[in-house]
């Protein structure tokens, strides 16, 4: 069965707005003025817009405030939904979230977590908004500064083809003025795998492939989650299909995780479709998931996304 076979039977279904949106741009399809006022006008863009303040922002940008409820309880949990929705520059929305995140990188906004006392903390600070920036793209001179300087960490850390510890602390020293081996902020922590995900057409092919495989390989926790990639489908799912997401930018994803693909393939049912339950943490692009038939249409769509 081709894979992407199913979308027909989605489309034969009558999805809602949102689903035929996410359909349409996966397939790099015009999406027409009728279908798109109809997305951002759908539920899970109501909700991104109806909390949103007005300096565009979310309230604290990375660390949550367990004494305040929120249906965003970060910025970076709003641009997650964002991303997922797959909701671009050209609005009102992304425009405003993108001026506050590249204000706050120009330091003309006040960074609104206040500071960890770490070390590590004042080059993590920019990383944060930086990785989250890099998802809808930015001129800003700032955002390219902090690129360039994790850039040339990764090239140094893999100069010889294979990561080296001694290498990534010694140009960390140089550039942050902090080691960064088995910190929250070593190369393989989530928010870098996002910068260099959407930054990957500045990154040499070869210097991808060796990230990729390090990562693959390494034993080690991807920061912020608690996946470990050589463990595969051992992780909890909906953690390793952030990750996944992230990875599958690079374009020696599918080569190089063509064996954990090609068991997710045989997870489908007999019509094409995925369903892992309510266990499964992704976007929903529906509006609720009370039937079986709008979660694992909602779910097959996300899981697609891993092939293209």
């Amino acid at each position: 069965m081709c894979l992407f076979k199913v979308i027909d039977r989605i489309q034969e279904r009558t999805p809602c707005t949102a689903v035929q949106y996410r359909i349409r741009r996966m397939l790099k399809e015009d999406v027409d003025s009728e279908l798109f006022d109809g997305f951002y006008h759908s539920k899970w863009v109501e909700l991104l817009k109806a909390h949103q303040y007005d300096d565009g922002g979310y309230g604290r940008f990375h660390s949550r405030n367990s004494k305040i409820k929120q249906k965003f309880p970060t910025t970076e949990c709003a641009v997650d939904s964002m991303k997922m929705l797959d909701l671009q520059r050209g609005n009102l929305l992304v425009d405003k979230l993108c001026g506050y995140m590249e204000e706050v990188l120009k330091g003309g906004i006040e960074w609104p977590d206040g500071f960890e006392k770490n070390k590590w903390y004042r080059s993590a600070q920019p990383l944060f908004v930086a990785s989250k920036l890099s998802i809808f793209g930015s001129k800003c001179k700032e955002f390219f500064s902090i690129f360039n300087c994790w850039h040339t960490i990764l090239k140094e850390t893999f100069a010889d083809g294979e990561y080296n510890r001694e290498r990534a602390n010694k140009t960390a020293k140089e550039l942050l003025g902090c080691d960064i081996e088995g910190s929250y902020i070593g190369l393989n922590s989530i928010y870098l795998i996002e910068f260099f995900a959407n930054m990957q057409a500045e990154i040499d092919d070869a210097l991808k492939q060796n990230y990729l495989k390090w990562l693959h390989y390494s034993g080690e926790k991807i920061g912020y989650t608690r996946v470990i990639l050589n463990q595969g489908f051992n992780n909890n799912f909906s953690e390793l299909y952030k990750v996944y997401f992230l990875l599958s930018k690079f374009p020696c994803f599918k080569t190089e995780f063509e064996k954990e693909l090609s068991i997710l393939i045989d997870k489908r049912d007999q019509e094409g479709f995925w369903n892992f339950g309510k266990n499964f943490l992704c976007q929903k692009l529906s509006d609720d998931w009370r039937s079986q038939e709008k979660m694992k249409i909602d779910q097959t769509i996300m899981i697609l996304l891993l092939y293209l």
